[in-house]
Order: C-alpha cells, then sequence, then structure tokens
C-alpha cells in the first residue's frame, strides 16, 4: 500500500514544478534537525521560555538517540528510490534537485524531530504552539510528498517524535525541580 500512494503522488503531483519546489523547501526546514534545534535556541536565550528550550533540546536528543542511533540502524528499510528504482523517484529528485539521504528510511528523521519540538512546544504553550505543529505537519507531508519515504516511515516519525516531545517537556519539569530545590537549599 506505502508504494501505491507514492505512486499515486507521482502521478497527480509532480508534473506541478511549482508545487515540487515548495515541498522541497519545506521540507529543508527539517533537514539535520534544523527547526528542532533552532527552535530550543531561541527558547532557551529568553528567560521567559528558557525551560521550554531545555523541554525541546532534551526531546529532540532523545530523539537523535531513538531514531537515527537505534531504529535507523535497527530496521534498515531501504528508501524508495532504492526499493523500486524503475518508479522514476530518483529522476524526479534529481530534476528538482533534492539531496537523497544515504540512511535508513523507516522512521523519518525530518518528521520525529519536528514533532518532538512541537509536541514539547505544545505541551509547554497549548494553543499557542499550534503554529509549530503545522509546520511539523508540512514537513511530513514533504517527505511523502517528495518520495523520501513510505507513509508508515512518517507515521513512525510522527509517533516516535510525538513521544519524544513529551518525553522532553517531563524531563525539562524535572530538571527544573531540581534547580528550584537546590535554589531554595542555596538560600537557606
Amino acid at each position: 500500500m506505502d508504494i501505491k500512494i507514492l505512486q499515486w503522488f507521482g502521478e497527480v503531483f509532480h508534473n506541478q514544478m511549482w508545487l515540487n519546489y515548495i515541498m522541497k523547501y519545506v521540507t529543508y526546514l527539517g533537514e539535520f534537525g534544523a527547526a528542532a534545534i533552532i527552535s530550543a535556541v531561541v527558547l532557551f536565550v529568553f528567560g521567559k521560555t528558557r525551560w521550554a528550550g531545555v523541554g525541546v533540546a532534551a526531546a529532540f536528543v532523545l530523539d537523535v538517540l531513538i531514531v537515527n542511533i537505534i531504529l535507523k540502524l535497527a530496521v534498515n528499510r531501504a528508501r524508495p528510490w532504492q526499493a523500486y528504482p524503475d518508479l522514476g523517484f530518483h529522476e524526479f529528485h534529481v530534476l528538482i534537485g533534492v539531496r537523497e539521504p544515504t540512511d535508513s528510511s523507516f522512521p523519518s528523521g525530518h518528521t520525529a524531530a519536528l514533532f518532538a519540538a512541537a509536541v514539547c512546544i505544545v505541551m509547554y504553550y497549548k494553543a499557542k504552539g499550534i503554529p509549530a505543529i503545522i509546520v511539523a505537519a508540512l514537513v511530513a507531508f514533504s517527505r511523502i510528498y517528495l518520495c523520501m519515504h513510505y507513509p508508515t516511515d512518517v507515521l513512525g516519525g510522527i509517533l516516535i517524535g510525538s513521544a519524544c516531545g513529551v518525553a522532553g517537556y517531563f524531563i525539562s519539569k524535572g530538571i527544573k525541580k531540581l534547580f528550584d530545590r537546590r535554589k531554595i537549599k542555596d538560600e537557606v
């Protein structure tokens, strides 16, 4: 079923060059976890949002460990253009100029990183964090649209990234409690 969805995207949308280029640039938001890292740094810089920055950083680090160090190596799923070289995915990537990753397909690292950051942000800021979820969802969609991942890779990235976002939130809350206790002891 996964490959049929990718074929459908190719048949229906890949002749729209303007949309291809939009998706190409949307997907770059997840390159090397850039949006997640930038979010963590920006939040950390300001005192009022510092602990949210710690949470996003913790979520991202946890995500990288689980996705890139454990799952991608353990599952070792071939990318769509590697598994189905006759379907024209590689030629499509060359045509629009997207970089083809060399790591495993499952789970989607772009998706997981952005959902880790976005879910942590939503846990801190509720409805104000919805734009982060929208960006993460757009990047996730772009990974399928560009045939970089199978839909199940992206779904896996959403689930794992979301779990890491929740964990990052609770990790930062736990660290903050430790700091607050220490601060009280130092004042006494």
